[in-house]
């Protein structure tokens, strides 16, 4: 649950900017640790870009196992 508690905090849409969440959506983020996706585009802050990385897990764009807290060497996968 500490997990979920976490990512409930990236839930909200209107917070992120439409154009970085668009440039996620377009890397190949299955296979990828957090951390390295959290490196992705480097033309916008890391702090939003790791944001958006957590929304987009949040939201069910990508899925990683959720059994211990996250960290950046989880790997993110596709939704089943």
């Amino acid at each position: 649950m500490e997990n979920v508690r976490f990512l409930a905090g990236y839930r909200r849409d209107w917070l992120f900017n439409p154009e970085l969440l668009d440039g996620l959506r377009a890397c190949e983020l299955e296979g990828r640790s957090l951390g390295e996706a959290f490196r992705l585009l480097p033309d916008y802050p890391r702090p939003l870009v790791k944001s958006a990385v957590l929304h987009l897990l949040w939201s069910g764009h990508v899925a990683t196992e959720m059994d211990r807290p996250l960290s950046p060497a989880h790997v993110l996968g596709r939704v089943a």
